[in-house]
């Protein structure tokens, strides 16, 4: 079959799966954990064919028109008769290779039919009918006080959605074909009566639920109770390699309780740990501290950031990186992972991939492939353009209403970026780099601060 850049028909994402047998099960039951799913793939049409969410590898798989239309014959046609139907498009030995493909993974049944549910929702010209993942401020509230904060009080804010708001949100969430959940804060378990409650509703919809949390208010009769549960993933906020040097971020005495929450969550349950950096003035010549700590606590990953102009460290200037630090800091990352065992994810830096090109367009995965919304229920690209971007209230409209209609979500999506980026070889991958960072400059469409290329450019043009 032919090979397209959004059909996964290279194959890759077959691969793990020939070697062993997935049961497609209604309930998974495993350690006293439930999920929920009446099937294990759920797929919506979109302008560039469909994508589909696989419930037991939780990811997206998307395919172009020619997969899209083989899945709809599927339903009343045999084979043979689909064959026949899409001939002068397809060779009949690659269409077999296909279903084989598909039948592997179970996408489909062994009557040769689309083993999935396909949402019946039309798709969207020039963009993804509704957002991969939503990232939840389940509170605001967070007793901590660090000086590179994004958010710029500590208390819960007035009129917090309610347990009813938010169940609401994931049933919408679920109807539209989007089944990735991150919930964050604040820290989300200073809402300690209702987050346990999000995660099972969410995971009994077939949700995959992601926590960012600062990890320091999880025990161990708390850590038991999430055992329960199949998270996904849980990223620690972890600024400082060394007591001393994290201590100083987020206060005394809060790496010791840090440990304590890992090793207490490393004993009692499996979910995949990150470890989660902002690098800043005060921690970025801490890398290989960094990695070391990683392994020490046998977490699965480390991400990082870099620090932007917003919340708390707006008015720490101090703690703010030039370009060059950050390029620094960024060349140290990439030497070491070479030879390192362990997962490192850089992220929002620029001509980096990234993952699915499944929107077009300028500026980053936010507004495009997700949204953030805040605990009042308000909907933005992502959590650093919320006083620039404001898409609407999930209290007033329906998250796909907001997600195809808010004129501020439009106009985001519709920026036109800048020539210097657009003629760079790594356009196709960066799409400019991150937008909240040129904004914070002034201008939205202008190049990525942290973009360190400019800074090598015009340095090869002074020794010109």
């Amino acid at each position: 079959m032919r090979k397209y850049k959004f059909f996964i028909l290279d194959f890759s994402y077959f691969a793990g799966f020939i070697a062993f047998d997935i049961k497609l099960m209604k309930y998974e039951k495993k350690k006293g954990r439930t999920l929920v799913t009446e099937h294990h793939f759920v797929g919506r049409r979109e302008y560039f064919g469909s994508l589909f969410y696989d419930f037991q590898k939780g990811d997206y798989i998307p395919f172009d028109w020619d997969a899209t239309y083989i899945f709809e014959l599927s339903s009343k046609n045999n084979l043979d008769e689909i064959a026949e139907k899409v001939k002068k498009r397809i060779s009949k030995e690659s269409f077999l290779t296909f279903i084989q493909l598909c039948k592997s993974i179970e996408l489909f049944n062994s009557e040769s039919k689309l083993a999935g549910e396909l949402l019946p929702y039309m798709p969207v010209k020039g963009r993804i009918s509704a957002p991969l993942r939503v990232h939840l401020q389940l509170t605001n509230k967070c007793d901590l006080n660090c000086r590179h904060c994004s958010q710029e009080t500590r208390g819960p804010l007035e009129n917090e959605l309610s347990l009813k708001d938010i169940y609401k949100l994931i049933d919408e969430m679920v109807a539209i074909g989007t089944f990735e959940l991150t919930l964050g804060g604040g820290d989300p378990f200073c809402r300690e009566k209702d987050i346990l409650k999000v995660i099972k509703y969410a995971s009994e919809k077939g949700v995959s639920v992601y926590l960012s949390t600062t990890g320091l208010f999880i025990g161990r009769v708390l850590a038991k109770k999430l055992a329960d549960y199949p998270i996904k993933g849980i990223r620690i906020s972890f600024d400082g390699s060394t007591e001393k040097s994290f201590d100083y971020q987020r206060g005394k005495g809060t790496y010791r309780r840090l440990v304590r929450s890992i090793k207490t969550m490393r004993e009692l349950f499996n979910c995949p740990i990150s470890l989660h950096t902002v690098l800043m003035d005060t921690n970025h010549m801490e890398v290989l501290s960094f990695i070391k700590a990683v392994q020490k606590f046998r977490c699965n990953h480390w991400s990082v950031d870099f620090i932007k102009p917003v919340g708390q460290a707006k008015g720490n200037k101090h703690v703010l990186l030039t370009p060059e630090q950050m390029r620094d800091a960024f060349r140290t990352i990439v030497k070491v992972q070479k030879y390192s065992s362990t997962s490192i994810k850089i992220n929002s830096f620029p001509y980096q991939s990234r993952g699915k090109k499944i929107y077009s367009g300028f500026g980053c995965v936010g507004g495009n492939l997700n949204c953030w919304i805040d605990a009042q229920g308000n909907v933005f690209p992502c959590s650093f353009l919320k006083d620039s971007f404001h898409a609407g209230n999930i209290r007033n409209h329906s998250l796909r209403d907001i997600w195809i209609y808010s004129a501020n979500l439009q106009l985001f999506r519709a920026i036109s970026g800048n020539e210097v980026c657009r003629e760079c070889k790594y356009f196709e991958f960066c799409r400019g780099g991150c937008r909240a960072r040129a904004q914070f400059e002034g201008d939205v469409n202008q190049i990525d601060p942290a973009c360190f290329l400019e800074i090598e450019d015009e340095k090869k043009k002074r020794k010109i």
